[in-house]
This record gives structure tokens, C-alpha cells and sequence, in this order.
């Protein structure tokens, strides 16, 4: 009905308006109570994400009050800005998602692909489909070519060391010293490393809207066209991309397999655009979280002096020291998977929808009581019975597990063994209480400085 008021028109038609835009940003906000699940209550605009976008909680914080707040229940949902979200509790339904069920959740449907950043659109952990089997098929063969021995100049580093230390400064240079002779080679200056690291490692306020927009509305930060940190150095370097050991691992592996790593889809990307994604890779989610498990180990070896003298003496305890600190301090906190066609949870009997997005909150299950008898405690001793270790999945499982897990053990293990084996490490005056961790990205950092003392020991 058309009224002869203009006003009352306009009225009416803002009322429609605001009615249609509410309809929409509503429409999910009753998904999880029709389905007896239990949830955290959505606003609209905001979903039940209003704590992460005023800064009150970051993701993991977020996820993990959620987790205790129904201890009971193998599944908790809540609603991503208006998208239903689910998060998944028990490590049975968990390995179905990654392993069994994998076709149904094989996108983690960011669409970040589209980027116009180079490092994001030939990012592994953004791509899907056939660009992802491409990607994920070379990268594997890269790594399993890669010449990985931790060089002796890492001795140059440790020399004179002697009192408080600030382990992560420390753990910089070893990991400058390993991805250099990793990824770059003797022909170019190893500061790149350095210089890609710092500008991987940025936290500032801008960064902090740029990684919202890009993980909570990737279309937004595609339309936008917003840039990573890492890729503000692109100009800088992509002229000296051809004279890395990288870029001549690429074009060794194209030469025996006639296949480009960046895909049929992306041929406007040259291989030096893509050896510098895949280098951006590498130390978005290869060194920071060697880094930040490096850092952990070492917190917790000075912590625990006994556990301490056992890795000192064997090797197999490192190991299980490692896979302690992985359960404890996992690189990735979250793992996010997205709905691609009707999934039946039959045991429980509910169905979620296509565009349902799956959080799988690993670090919340390693430290569940449930999954690991005294959870919060560093008990390496624990991987010694496999039978009581079936929730550990601190790389994830299935196809679309950390492509790098084991080239990452093996530095860990080589850095980690190098310190030990060459220091008492204690804590001092200036060790924190406790690792404050933040988001990253996928990942998590340590956000506090980690001072322990080291001490050499004198051999005989």
C-alpha cells in the first residue's frame, strides 16, 4: 500500500529495510537450539563473536571458555557473525571430521585463494580443490628432497653464553642459521630470514584488524584487497628469489616431474612470485611455530630438572619431552574445518548443513582430564603407554594434516638437542610464571619474554 505521505513512505519502507537486514543476520541465531545442542546466544551483527571483535577474548580463550563451559557435552556451537559454527569436543567425532569423513570437510572455506597477496593465493593452508592436491603433492615431494642437516656453525651462536639468557632472542638466531641453510643457501645474505621473520612475528593494531578480516570475513579482506605483513618485503626481494636454494629445488623437481607448484590455475604467476610464497609459507607456519615450541621445551626442561636430566641422557626421552610439549603447548591451538555437503552426526543424531563451519579445539583436548590423566602437569613419561595417548593430534590428522610435521620435529629435535646437551638450563629471577600465549594466524605465539639461565656444562 502506497500512502500520500512521503514521510510515512519513507518510514515504511526504512521499517521493511531494517526488518529484511535483521531476517538476514538472524536467520541461524535458533540453529543449535532446534537441534539440542547447547550454545553460546548470538547478537545480531555479531553472532556469539561479539567477546573476539571487542578485543575481550582472542580465538583459543574463546574457544576453550566454551569447552568448559559444558563439560559434559561432546559438542558446543555458536555462531560466527551469522554462519552456525560448531565445536567439536570428542576426539572420536574429531578423527571422523579429519581422517574418515574427510571428503565432507575438506575445505576450510576461506576463499582466500582469490587474494590478490601472492603469499596468500599460493598459500597451502588457504587453497581448496584441485589447487590444494597440486600444492599439498609438490610441497610433500619439496620437503622429502630437502637436505635438512642442522649445520655446526650453530655452536658460533651458543659460544660464550653463561647466565640469564633470553631464550627466544637465542632461539632467533639458531632458527636464522637453520632456514638460511634451508631455504636460502651461501649465495645470498641470510638477513632475509631475519627480515621475514620480524615482519612474520608483527603484532600491531593494523595486523590485528588484517587477521580478523582475513580469517572471520575473508571476502571482505579479498574485496579490499589487504596484503599480509610477510608480503610488504615482496618487492624487496623477489629479485634475488632465483639465486635461493629454494627456487632451484622448485625448478630441480619441475624438470623430473613437468609440473608447476602454482598450478594450472595461476600461470600469471612466475616462479619467482612462487618461490616467495612458498618461502612466506615456510616461515608463517614453520618457523614461528618451531619457534614457539623451542621456546616451551626449554620452559619446561627448566621447570623440570629431573625430566631435564633424563633427555640429557637419552635420546628417546627428548623425544617424549617433545611430544609432551606439543600436548601442552600445541603450534596450533584451533583447527577449522567447513561443512560441504548435509553431515549426519549418527550417534548422536543431528544433521548440520552445507556452510556449517567445524572448530576443533585441540589445545582444549590435550589439556582435557578426560583425554590425559593429569592434563596441566609436563609428564613426558605419559607417551610411553601409546594406548593412553589417542587424543594427541598436535599436527592434525588425515590428508590435510601439517605438511611439514616432520622436517619441523626433526629441527626441533636437532636445536633442542644441541642446548641441552650443551647447558643446565634453570630458571632465573626473570622467568615468568607462566607462557602467555596469543593468536596468530592459525597458529599461536608466545607473547612474553622467556628468560632462563644457562649454564655450560664442563666436560671433561
Amino acid at each position: 500500500m502506497i500512502f500520500e505521505s512521503f514521510i510515512l513512505n519513507l518510514f515504511i519502507l526504512l521499517a521493511l529495510i531494517i526488518a529484511l537486514i535483521f531476517d538476514y543476520v538472524t536467520k541461524f541465531f535458533s540453529y543449535w537450539y532446534i537441534r539440542h545442542v547447547p550454545y553460546k546466544s548470538a547478537i545480531p551483527l555479531f553472532g556469539s563473536d561479539y567477546h573476539r571483535v571487542l578485543g575481550l577474548r582472542n580465538t583459543s580463550n574463546e574457544v576453550q571458555q566454551l569447552y568448559n563451559q559444558y563439560p559434559e557435552d561432546k559438542f558446543v556451537g555458536c555462531i560466527k557473525s551469522r554462519i552456525p559454527d560448531l565445536i567439536v569436543k570428542d576426539p572420536d567425532a574429531v578423527r571422523k571430521i579429519l581422517s574418515t569423513d574427510f571428503s565432507n570437510f575438506h575445505c576450510r572455506g576461506l576463499g582466500l585463494d582469490k587474494s590478490r597477496d601472492v603469499c596468500l593465493r599460493n598459500n597451502l593452508f588457504y587453497s581448496e580443490g584441485e589447487k590444494w592436491t597440486l600444492l599439498r603433492k609438490e610441497l610433500e615431494t619439496l620437503l622429502k628432497n630437502m637436505n635438512s642437516e642442522i649445520q655446526d656453525n650453530l655452536h658460533v651462536c651458543l659460544s660464550g653464553i653463561n647466565g640469564d639468557t633470553n631464550v627466544q632472542q637465542l632461539l632467533s638466531e639458531l632458527l636464522d642459521i637453520v632456514f638460511k641453510d634451508l631455504l636460502i643457501g651461501n649465495n645470498i645474505e641470510g638477513s632475509i630470514i631475519t627480515c621475514l621473520r620480524k615482519q612474520a612475528g608483527q603484532r600491531s593494531f593494523q595486523d590485528k584488524i588484517k587477521w580478523y578480516l582475513k580469517n572471520i570475513f575473508p571476502s571482505v579482506h579479498v574485496i579490499l584487497g589487504i596484503n599480509t605483513a610477510i608480503s610488504q618485503l615482496y618487492h624487496k626481494y623477489i629479485s634475488v628469489m632465483c639465486d635461493t636454494k629454494l627456487y632451484k629445488d622448485i625448478k630441480k623437481r619441475e624438470m623430473v616431474s613437468g609440473e608447476k607448484i602454482n598450478t594450472k590455475s595461476k600461470k600469471k604467476d612466475t616462479d619467482d612470485n612462487c618461490t616467495f610464497s612458498v618461502l612466506s609459507l615456510f616461515m608463517t607456519e614453520g618457523y614461528l611455530p618451531c619457534h614457539n615450541v623451542l621456546t616451551s621445551l626449554l620452559y619446561e626442561l627448566a621447570k623440570n630438572v629431573e625430566v631435564q636430566e633424563r633427555v640429557r641422557s637419552n635420546n628417546k626421552q627428548l623425544e617424549l619431552a617433545i611430544k609432551e610439549t606439543l600436548r601442552l603447548h600445541p603450534p596450533y591451538s584451533v583447527i577449522s574445518r567447513k561443512c560441504i555437503k548435509m553431515y549426519t552426526f549418527a550417534e548422536d543424531e543431528f544433521l548440520v548443513d552445507r556452510g556449517v563451519t567445524i572448530t576443533i579445539p585441540l589445545e582444549a583436548i590435550h589439556r582435557d582430564e578426560k583425554n590425559f590423566s593429569d592434563a596441566l602437569s609436563f609428564k613426558p613419561e605419559r607417551f610411553e603407554n601409546k594406548d593412553d595417548v589417542g587424543a594427541f593430534m598436535p599436527f592434525g590428522q588425515g590428508p590435510r594434516n601439517c605438511v611439514g610435521a616432520d622436517l619441523a620435529i626433526k629441527i626441533i629435535t636437532d636445536v633442542s638437542s644441541v642446548i641441552v646437551n650443551n647447558f643446565h638450563i634453570d630458571t632465573c629471577n626473570m622467568t615468568p610464571t607462566e607462557l602467555r600465549l596469543v593468536d596468530k594466524d592459525f597458529g599461536r605465539t608466545i607473547d612474553n619474554d622467556v628468560w632462563l639461565k644457562l649454564r655450560p656444562i664442563n666436560r671433561m
